[in-house]
């Protein structure tokens, strides 16, 4: 390997901690470098067309991970509530929304995530980009999150709902936004007589 090549790579590992095939083989690494650096413990292997540097993978969690394998992904439902803290949850796997005919890409054991597929207008309603660990992740703004309690009543539990509700008036949020929302959704004769006990 190349001078050059060295210093890409050194370059990648130290602006992102996750780094696909097809990058390293756009700028000239052979597949033999590539196994060359896997052996050498300098990256290792995700899945297919994925490697985490190992000096960096230590400090990055499962989100931005995900985030990286599953690029169409969107952390919605008790992924979103523990984000914004609009409830008390301890979710034990990471939900994640998909278009309704996307395919659900494997993971490594490791990463409990759970798909939820979505009609285009909700998936791509309230996408939100924030960066967590350094890494840039999508997910769903507070007001979608809301909206998503009462729309997935089978997934979310209605004290954890109503929770988020409360917490999210409370902090004095887009009501006209979050009622927006939930007109698109279906769900604003749900929320309205809940919202109008709470302002």
């Amino acid at each position: 390997m190349n001078e050059s090549k060295r210093s890409f790579i050194a370059s990648l590992e130290q602006n992102s901690p996750i780094v696909q095939t097809e990058l390293l083989r756009k700028n000239g690494l052979t597949s033999r470098e590539i196994k060359v650096l896997a052996d050498a413990n300098v990256m290792r292997r995700l899945r297919q067309g994925y490697y985490v540097f190992a000096s960096r993978e230590a400090e990055i969690g499962d989100l931005p991970l995900i985030a990286a394998l599953v690029p169409m992904g969107v952390f919605c439902l008790q992924t979103a509530i523990a984000y914004h803290e609009l409830a008390t949850v301890n979710p034990a796997e990471i939900n994640v929304a998909l278009p309704r005919i996307a395919n659900e890409p494997t993971l490594p054991e490791h990463l409990n995530a759970r798909y939820f597929h979505m009609t285009d207008s909700h998936y791509q309603l309230g996408v939100s980009a924030v960066m967590i660990d350094g890494c840039p992740v999508k997910l769903y703004d507070a007001e979608k999150t809301v909206c998503d309690c009462f729309k997935y009543d089978r997934e979310v539990e209605k004290s954890v709902a109503l929770e988020a509700l409360k917490n999210y008036v409370a902090r004095h949020r887009n009501i006209q936004k979050l009622m927006d929302y939930a007109k698109r959704m279906g769900k604003r004769n749900t929320i309205q007589p809940y919202l109008e006990t709470m302002l």
